[in-house]
C-alpha cells in the first residue's frame, strides 16, 4: 500500500511540476509579449524614436521590481491559502483594464522631454496587468517550495523555464504575431491569454493545497548550492551590480543598433532574447555553456567590441557590425549573469535575491535612459559600461599571453607600468593626428598604432586594470583626440539622440590663401545638413542637382503657394522658398529648431525666412490638425540619424499626405539610406495607396567631388495622384541602368516586397 501511495505521490508531484512550468512559461509569454506590442502602439506618438523602447524598458523593469516586492510581501506576511486568494482577486481586478489601449487623454505627447509623459502613459494603460503578471515568477517559485517535488528546495530551475516562455514571446511577435494580426486583434488575443493564465494559477493553487504536505523520500534534505546562510549587505550589493551591468548594456546595444537602422520590434527583441537566453543558461540544472568557457571567452569579446565600435559607414559591413555587437553582448551578459547565478542564496531567500536582481536591472535602465542623456552630451555611457566590465574580468587566464607576461617581468605588470604604457600610447596617437590624412606616413603610423593598441589590449587579458585602461583609450581617448582636429561648435543631446555641429575648413591646393569654411550637422553617425559659410546655396542631400532641387527648379514657372516640410534639419530647403510662398516645417525635436535657428551655426532660417513656422510634434499627429487639400507640395525628410521612421512611410501615412496636398499637389520623399534599399518598398506602398511615383537617383560623379565636396548623392521620390501632374513638372527622362543619363524614372518593383502598413513592415526585404 505504501508503494502505491508513493507512486501516486510521485505522479501527483510530476503533474504539479509540469503544471508550474506551463503556468510560468505562459505568464512569461504574456509578460514579454505585451512589451513590444504596446511599445509599437505608442511608437508613432513619439516619431518612431529609438529612445521610446529604452524608456519603455524602464517602466517594464520598474514594475517588475514592484511585482517582486509584492511577491516578497505576500509570501512573508500570509499563509499559502491567503496568498492564492489575494493574488487571484488582484488578477480579476486587473481584467477591468483589458483590452489594453492608449487612453484618449494621452493621445498628444508632451512637447518637453517625453520620458516622464511616456512612463505615465504606460502606468495608466498597462500598469496593473503588467504588475500582477510580473509577480508570478518569484511567487510561483516560492509556492513550489511547499510541494513534495524532489527539487522543491531549489526551485531556481523554474526561472530558467519561465525565461523560455519570454524568449518564445519575443521571437513570435515580430516573426508571426506582428505579421498576421493587427494591433487591435493583438490586444484582444492578449486579453484572452490573461484569462487563461488566471485559470492556470487557480488550478496550481487548488492542486498545491490538496497535495499531501509530506516531503518525498527522494527529496534531498540539503540545497544544491552552498549559500545557505542569510545574505549580507555585501551579497546584495554584488547581486545589484551584476544585474545592473548587463541590463544597462542591453539598452545601450539596442539603442546603438536602432539609432542607425530603424526602431522596430524586430530589432528591439533580438538583444532582449539574447539577454533572457543568458538567464536560461545560467539557471538551468545542466548549463549548456559551462561558466569556465565563458570566462575565457569574455575578455576577447570585450576586445572585439572595442574595435567594432569604430563608426561603421559602409552598408556592406552593417550586418557584420550588428551580429558582432550582439554576439559580444551575449557573451558579456552571460559572464555577468553566470557570476550572479553562482552567488544565489538558499531558496528560503529566493524573493530577496530576485528583488536585488530586479533592482539592479531598474538602476541600469534608469542610468541609460534617464540619467545618461541628461549628464552626457554623447553616448559615453556605453564606454563606461565596457570599462566596468573590463574591471570585473577574470584575473588569471591560461593563454599564450600569460606566457609573454612571465617573460616581461613583474615590473612591466605593475599598475605604474599600466599607466605609463597608456600615456605613451595616447602621446603616439596625438602625434599621429597632427599629420595630414592623405600622407602615406600617416597611414603607416596608423597601422602601427592600431597593431600596438591591439597587442596591449591582448596583453591586458587576465589583468583587469590594464584591460580597462586600454579599452578606455580605444573607445574614448582616441576618438576624443581625433575629434579635436575639428572645431565642435555645438553638441547636445535630447530624447531623440545626439546632435553635433562641426566646423570644417577646406584649403585649396592651387591657392593656399583660399580657405572655405563649412558647418556640418550630424545626428548620431549621419550627416543631416551642411552650410558653406557666406553662402545660402543648399548642400548635402538638397543641392540643385538632386531630385528636390530639380523639382523646385521646375516649379519656377508654376503656381505654388503652400509647402509643408516634415523634418527641419538645418533648414536647408527653406532657401528654395520664393516670394509669396508659405512654408511650414513639422519637427518632433525642439532641440533641432534651436540648432537650425542659431545664426552662429546655420543662417538658412534667418536669411531665407526667419518668420517660417515650425510646428513641434510628430508629423502624422500634427498633420491631422491641418485642413485637407492645404499644400501644393509636401516634402518628407524625417530620418532619425540613418534610421527609418516606419510610421511616416506606411500606406496609412501616404493616405494622410494625399489628403493634405491638393488634387494636383506633389509629395516628395527623401529615401537615401546606407543600409536599406527603400525604392521597392516605396513603390509597393505608393501602388497600394493609388499614387503615381517617380524617382530621381543622383549619384555624385567622381569628377565633381573636388569642385563640390559638400554635395552628396541623394535619392528622392515624387508622388502624385495622377501621371499628368508629374508629366507637367518632371517628365520621364532617366533610366536606372544608365547612371550618366540623369533624370526622373519609374520606380523598380519587386514581387516579394509588400507595402508597409502601420501593422506590418517587411523590414528584412529592404536590407541592401
Amino acid at each position: 500500500m505504501n508503494s502505491k501511495n508513493h507512486a501516486v505521490d510521485t505522479q501527483s508531484s510530476t503533474f504539479l511540476r509540469y503544471l508550474f512550468i506551463l503556468t510560468l512559461c505562459s505568464s512569461a509569454f504574456l509578460l514579454f509579449l505585451i512589451q513590444p506590442m504596446f511599445t509599437k502602439l505608442v511608437l508613432p506618438l513619439l516619431g518612431g524614436a529609438p529612445a521610446v523602447w529604452n524608456t519603455a524598458m524602464i517602466f517594464f523593469q520598474s514594475v517588475l521590481l514592484a511585482g517582486y516586492l509584492y511577491a516578497h510581501f505576500l509570501s512573508s506576511a500570509f499563509k499559502l491559502r491567503n496568498q492564492i486568494i489575494i493574488h487571484l482577486v488582484l488578477m480579476a481586478i486587473a481584467m477591468l483594464f483589458l483590452p489594453i489601449a492608449i487612453p484618449t487623454e494621452y493621445e498628444i505627447p508632451s512637447e518637453n522631454w517625453p520620458s516622464m509623459w511616456l512612463l505615465g502613459l504606460f502606468t495608466v494603460a498597462i500598469g496593473l496587468p503588467f504588475f500582477i503578471i510580473s509577480a508570478n515568477a518569484p511567487l510561483l517559485q516560492d509556492w513550489f517550495r511547499s510541494s513534495s517535488d524532489k527539487d522543491a528546495n531549489d526551485p531556481y530551475f523554474l526561472y530558467a523555464a519561465s525565461n523560455i516562455g519570454s524568449i518564445a514571446a519575443l521571437a513570435a511577435y515580430p516573426l508571426f504575431i506582428e505579421v498576421q494580426f493587427g494591433l487591435v486583434t493583438q490586444t484582444w488575443l492578449w486579453s484572452y491569454g490573461f484569462v487563461a493564465l488566471l485559470i492556470l494559477i487557480f488550478i496550481c493553487g487548488v492542486i498545491l493545497k490538496r497535495q499531501k504536505q509530506t516531503v518525498s523520500p527522494l527529496v534531498s534534505q540539503t540545497a544544491n548550492h552552498k549559500n545557505q546562510s542569510a545574505p549580507n549587505v555585501k551579497s546584495y550589493i554584488n547581486w545589484i551590480i551584476l544585474a545592473l551591468i548587463p541590463s544597462a548594456l542591453l539598452l545601450s546595444v539596442t539603442n546603438k543598433i536602432t539609432t542607425d537602422l530603424l526602431a522596430t520590434p524586430l530589432l528591439w527583441v533580438f538583444p532582449l532574447i539574447l539577454y533572457l537566453l543568458t538567464f536560461v543558461i545560467v539557471f538551468s540544472k545542466h548549463q549548456i555553456i559551462p561558466h569556465h568557457i565563458v570566462e575565457k571567452l569574455a575578455p576577447y569579446c570585450l576586445i572585439l567590441i572595442t574595435f567594432l565600435n569604430v563608426s561603421v559607414t559602409q552598408a556592406s559591413t552593417i550586418i557584420f557590425f550588428t551580429i558582432g555587437n550582439l554576439f559580444c553582448f551575449f557573451v558579456l551578459a552571460l559572464y555577468s549573469h553566470g557570476l550572479l547565478a553562482a552567488s544565489r542564496p538558499d531558496a528560503k531567500y529566493l524573493t530577496n535575491f530576485y528583488i536585488a536582481m530586479s533592482f539592479g536591472g531598474v538602476l541600469g535602465g534608469i542610468f541609460i535612459s534617464m540619467i545618461a542623456p541628461v549628464i552626457f552630451s554623447d553616448v559615453y555611457e556605453y564606454i563606461i559600461l565596457l570599462i566596468i566590465i573590463a574591471l570585473i574580468m577574470p584575473r588569471k587566464t591560461k593563454t599564450l599571453v600569460a606566457i609573454v607576461k612571465k617573460r616581461v617581468g613583474p615590473k612591466a605588470q605593475s599598475y605604474s607600468a599600466d599607466i605609463i604604457f597608456s600615456l605613451i600610447l595616447i602621446g603616439l596617437f596625438l602625434a599621429r593626428f597632427q599629420i595630414e590624412e592623405n600622407d602615406i606616413i600617416s597611414k603607416l603610423i596608423s597601422t602601427i598604432l592600431l597593431s600596438l593598441l591591439l597587442l596591449i589590449i591582448l596583453e591586458g587579458v587576465g589583468r583587469p586594470f590594464r584591460l580597462a585602461l586600454t579599452v578606455a583609450i580605444g573607445l574614448f581617448v582616441i576618438p576624443l583626440l581625433k575629434g579635436s582636429q575639428h572645431d565642435i561648435l555645438f553638441q547636445e543631446r535630447s530624447f531623440f539622440g545626439v546632435y553635433a555641429v562641426k566646423k570644417l575648413t577646406t584649403e585649396s591646393k592651387s591657392d593656399r590663401s583660399f580657405k572655405e569654411t563649412a558647418h556640418l550637422a550630424k545626428h548620431g553617425t549621419t550627416i543631416h545638413g551642411i552650410q558653406i559659410k557666406g553662402s545660402l546655396e543648399p548642400q548635402s542631400y538638397y543641392h540643385k542637382e538632386t531630385g528636390l532641387g530639380k523639382l523646385l527648379e521646375a516649379y519656377d514657372n508654376k503656381n505654388i503657394n503652400s509647402v509643408a516640410v516634415i523634418g527641419l534639419g538645418t533648414g536647408t530647403a527653406i532657401c528654395y522658398r520664393q516670394a509669396g510662398q508659405h512654408w511650414s516645417f513639422f519637427e518632433i525635436d525642439p532641440l533641432v529648431e534651436t540648432m537650425a535657428r542659431n545664426p552662429k551655426l546655420f543662417d538658412y532660417m534667418q536669411e531665407c525666412a526667419q518668420e517660417t513656422e515650425v510646428i513641434i510634434g510628430d508629423a502624422r499627429l500634427s498633420l491631422k490638425n491641418i485642413s485637407d487639400a492645404t499644400y501644393d507640395l509636401l516634402i518628407a525628410d524625417a530620418f532619425s540619424s540613418d534610421a527609418i521612421p516606419i510610421h511616416l512611410m506606411t500606406k496609412e501615412a501616404f493616405s494622410l499626405y494625399k489628403k493634405k496636398v491638393k488634387d494636383n499637389g506633389i509629395i516628395i520623399l527623401h529615401i537615401s539610406n546606407r543600409y536599406f534599399d527603400l525604392e521597392p518598398i516605396v513603390a509597393a506602398t505608393a501602388k497600394a495607396s493609388n499614387l503615381k511615383a517617380r524617382i530621381y537617383d543622383y549619384t555624385r560623379p567622381q569628377s565633381d567631388i573636388k569642385q563640390h565636396p559638400y554635395r552628396y548623392s541623394a535619392t528622392w521620390v515624387a508622388l502624385a495622384q495622377d501621371s499628368k501632374t508629374l508629366d507637367d513638372l518632371i517628365p520621364l527622362t532617366g533610366t536606372k541602368d544608365d547612371k550618366e543619363n540623369l533624370g526622373w524614372r519609374e520606380l523598380s518593383h519587386k514581387e516579394n516586397v509588400k507595402a508597409w502598413t502601420d501593422d506590418y513592415s517587411n523590414v528584412l526585404s529592404a536590407l541592401k
